[in-house]
């Protein structure tokens, strides 16, 4: 019988509670807390399945990164944004499809930030180390497919792996696999084109496949793999049968031809769907698929890199994963707009800096041909931090985009015997899972290369562009690369640096750090040099953490090509001059200015001429060289400024900035108008004020209040102001230099959506989106946990009715058995129980929050027995003589406290089974007071 695998989204519907030292989840100091805290499902805290009180929780969604809305503080970290760190709790009550009993479940977290504990239906079931690593979980043996099962994650966001912004909570996605129990391994698909020698464009993808057994008994079978372009097949093949061990692990390995395929290449990046089936004998019992391109890499020590064979220099940027708004909860659309962004700026590479980053952002990269770095966060060789970098390996070798994996950044080790040591462990371990990349690392001393540089296939140097020459000569056929460059330092939206009060710098491309250059001196270098293979800047965007060059008030990083938002800076011209062949020209600054001042103009193009014109009439024409740039100084008068660029003396490119007078109005720009109902589709819309003519005011500062109309939410606002202490999470935002961006979010099943724009003094603007239906993930929703599981129960019949109000030494462990509640069918608890008594202690904790009107109450599933009474403390509460497979509804109005034991005396039905069959749950009902 043949068996589909399921991949459930776990995202939706979750409870958050930010740990202020308060929490219900401290642990107590009674020896039944902690004698029942150590056994199995019994953990104390929020993990605690039965009945622990969530219900003044805040109801969120993942991605979250519960830090974003944390307060400033100057005695916080400057590092990590000044904010205030705290831990937190998330728990997800759900069910899953009691058909799926005896089949392997994994859970599996794509990042929790930072350290975390796991816990499903009471018990620990994983200790992650990594804000970073994706997290994968073999469930079987603890997911409840008769009951509702509790998962719990306690995350530390006081812990810290780098010195930027982390963020804090579950901020990737979350996902559960059902499959059979011998299925193909969790990033089991290694897919290795490879060319054929002596054509130019036949291949073999030489196909390992990594099977699981999870069963107790021996497991065989064989795989079927296919190639498609689109719906096209264009290969298939079949392994021979293959047979895994109980509890254990196979590879089955197959080869496929492809025959003259499309290149992957960084202009026209081309994707393939390779899908491996796993079968015994005729039935296929697991499948799963992923992506794959075929194009070649090479490196050369004096002419660079090649990209199926043409030479490709390498415009790359470093980046963090922080967006604004959401802090490092990038919804994937989000991602797409980030690369997006960089690719139209002309940069064809993208530095993972310094981390594993989400999986998103290579989907993101192999669709918009982007060369990709990925990096390992720590540099150690211990068995934790290599299972970090073989889990990265094993999740991204497929990527086509994937070209160079940077084992570390700026390591005090780096020209050790001992880094040398590390690094040659670390890229063993990592060459055995993927050989067909390179290997490289972060040094920031190109002055000695004595240690982990000896072992790296291509020299990696952070900056000192002043020394690398000496390096090639020293190395003169290892390649080079700039791993981090640049470090350029600007502030959108402003002309004058002011470091004193604002704390702001000038876009002029003259700011820089003092181990940092300038954009154009660290381009003009690269592209001098035809051994430099390439570079990554720093950075790609601003980031929150590590300011630079300021502290506080200062809490992001000035570094970016562009800001927090995504804005483009002056910067981002200087770039597209650089690396783009089309004709461009960028004028700078804005035209707002007072009337007689002096203004630095400056034209930014590719084009070897630049004329400039105020109000129609030229002020000059200069030669032009895009490391160079032309300036004027120009008095100013109200009006048009314009720039024309030449090329051959063509007129080839323009750019012109308009005297804005007041602003009137709001100006709201979506990203793009269509936005999908499946749940997370996330657009930016950018926010500007304008004047009488519709132009944009380039100093606006207005305060902008947002308000979403009909199916969706504000997932976040900014402005890309590195001084800003505005909350990020309300739907407000002043605008920074004329800008400001909100984040626009689909409910799940949205049918209208409409975003407002409001301001004192202008008039209002809207945007309306046009809502798609597409088909949502295959969610698992938050289902109300009310299930109490777990009694203790009088191990043997007794003649004499118990006393209900008995003390019992709460270090006492045998007197009572604990036993569970198990489903409708089962045999009635407790076994044995034809004759006499027995007592049940019910320990309850009930909500803090009750609805208007009601009492709580437990509903039981079937009972037999001659009576029944229950107590709470010293009071008689509810009393039954039910009838055969009768139901109970016992009113807990008594309760004094929400946390306290519910006692049960039954007396039995002779020749009969009693007790109970089935789970308890709390209810409400009418308060008879009210």
């Amino acid at each position: 019988m043949s068996f589909e695998r399921k991949h459930l989204n776990m995202d939706l519907g979750w409870r958050f509670l930010l740990d202020k030292g308060e929490s219900d989840g401290e642990v107590k100091k009674s020896h039944s807390d902690v004698y029942n805290a150590r056994k199995a499902g019994r953990t104390t805290s929020p993990a605690n399945p039965n009945l622990f009180d969530d219900s003044m929780w805040e109801k969120i969604d993942l991605p979250h990164d519960y830090m974003r809305e944390a307060d400033f503080s100057p005695d916080a970290m400057g590092s990590h944004g000044y904010r205030v760190y705290s831990n937190g709790w998330y728990r997800k009550t759900f069910s899953v499809d009691p058909s799926w009993k005896g089949k392997h479940a994994m859970l599996v977290f794509d990042g929790i930030a930072t350290t975390s504990l796991i816990f499903l239906n009471g018990s620990l079931i994983e200790r992650s180390f990594s804000g970073y690593s994706e997290i994968a979980i073999d469930v079987s043996d603890r997911l409840y497919y008769d009951r509702i099962n509790t998962l719990a994650v306690y995350t530390r966001g006081d812990e810290i792996e780098g010195w930027w912004y982390e963020g804090a909570g579950i901020y990737r996605h979350s996902h559960l696999y059902i499959k059979d129990t011998y299925h193909i391994a969790h990033n089991g698909i290694w897919a290795k084109p490879v060319l054929c020698e002596n054509t130019e464009n036949d291949w073999v993808v030489e196909l390992e496949t990594t099977l699981e057994n999870t069963d107790y008994e021996e497991a065989n079978g064989h795989i079927r793999a296919f190639i498609f372009d689109g719906d096209t097949l264009i290969s298939e093949a079949a392994g021979e049968e293959t047979v895994c061990v109980s509890d254990g692990k196979t590879v089955a390995n197959v080869k496929m031809s492809v025959n003259n395929p499309e290149r992957w290449d960084i202009d026209s990046p081309k994707l393939y769907t390779l899908k491996v089936q796993l079968l015994r004998e005729n039935d296929i019992i697991d499948e799963d698929s992923v992506r794959i391109g075929f194009r070649t890499i090479r490196m050369d020590a004096n002419k660079g890199f090649f990209l199926n064979e043409k030479p490709v220099k390498i415009l790359g940027t470093c980046n963090h994963q922080d967006h604004a708004g959401v802090g490092v909860a990038i919804p994937d659309s989000i991602q797409y707009y980030r690369i997006r962004r960089l690719k139209e700026m002309g940069c064809n590479a993208y530095r993972s800096a310094h981390n594993p980053p989400t999986k998103e952002v290579l989907d993101a990269c192999d669709e918009y041909g982007m060369i990709f770095m990925d990096e390992n966060r720590i540099f150690e060789s211990s068995s934790e931090i290599i299972h970090q970098m073989e889990t990265l390996v094993r999740r991204d070798r497929n990527h086509p985009c994937l070209v160079f994996y940077s084992l570390f950044n700026e390591e005090p080790l780096q020209n050790t015997p001992e880094g040398l040591a590390i690094y040659k462990k670390l890229k063993s371990r990592a060459k055995k899972l993927d050989d067909t990349r390179f290997f490289t690392g972060g040094l920031n001393d190109a002055a000695h290369t004595i240690g982990a540089g000896m072992a790296m296939d291509v020299l990696g140097f952070n900056y000192a562009i002043q020394r690398i020459p000496l390096m090639h000569k020293q190395f003169p056929d290892t390649p080079i690369i700039g791993t981090e460059n640049c470090s350029a330092t600007t502030t959108r939206g402003c002309y004058v640096s002011d470091r004193e009060n604002a704390q702001i710098l000038n876009n002029y491309d003259e700011e820089i750090v003092s181990w940092g250059h300038t954009v154009r001196t660290n381009w003009k270098f690269v592209f001098e040099n035809d051994f430099m293979s390439g570079a990554f800047d720093w950075t790609g965007f601003d980031y929150r953490g590590e300011p630079s060059p300021f502290v506080w008030p200062s809490v992001s990083s000035q570094f970016g090509i562009m800001d927090t938002c995504g804005f483009a800076k002056d910067s981002y011209y200087f770039h597209q001059a650089i690396f783009k062949k089309e004709p461009m020209m960028h004028l700078m600054p804005h035209w707002n200015w007072k009337d007689g001042e002096t203004v630095r103009v400056m034209t930014v193009t590719n084009c070897d001429e630049a004329e400039l014109f105020l109000n129609s009439v030229s002020l000059g024409r200069q030669k032009s060289d895009p490391f160079v740039q032309c300036e004027w100084q120009v008095e100013f008068q109200a009006g048009k400024i314009s720039a024309i660029g030449y090329l051959n003396g063509r007129a080839v490119a323009w750019d012109e900035h308009q005297t804005a007078g007041k602003g009137v109005g709001i100006k709201l720009e979506a990203d793009r108008i269509d936005i999908n109902n499946a749940g997370q589709d996330t657009v930016p819309v950018r926010v500007s004020v304008v004047d009488e003519y519709g132009i944009e005011v380039p100093t606006a500062s207005n305060m902008i209040n947002f308000e979403i109309i009909g199916d969706g939410i504000i997932a976040g606002v900014g402005n890309g102001d590195p001084n800003s202490h505005e909350p990020d999470h309300m739907p407000y935002r002043k605008l920074y230099c004329g800008l400001a961006q909100v984040l626009v979010t689909a409910k799940l099943g949205a049918k209208k959506l409409k975003l407002i724009a409001k301001s004192e003094g202008l008039a209002d603007a809207e945007i309306s989106f046009d809502v798609v239906d597409v088909p949502s993930p295959n969610y698992v929703f938050f289902q109300e946990s009310r299930t109490i599981t777990e009694v203790l129960v009088s191990p043997e019949n007794m003649e004499e009715r118990p006393d209900p109000f008995k003390v019992y030494s709460e270090n006492d462990m045998n007197t009572f058995a604990s036993t569970s509640l198990l489903g409708r069918g089962a045999w009635p608890i407790p076994a044995g129980f034809n004759k006499g008594w027995r007592e049940f202690r019910i320990p309850l904790k009930l909500p803090k929050r009750i609805p208007e009107g009601k009492i709580p109450a437990i509903q039981t599933s079937l009972v037999v027995c001659q009576s029944v009474d229950f107590y709470i403390g010293k009071k008689h509460v509810f009393s039954a003589t039910p009838d055969y497979n009768d139901t109970l509804l016992i009113p807990l109005g008594e309760a004094d406290e929400n946390e306290f034991e519910l006692r049960c005396i039954m007396n039995a039905k002779l020749r009969s089974q009693n007790g109970f069959r089935g789970s308890w749950f709390l209810t409400y009902i009418d308060d008879p007071k009210a």
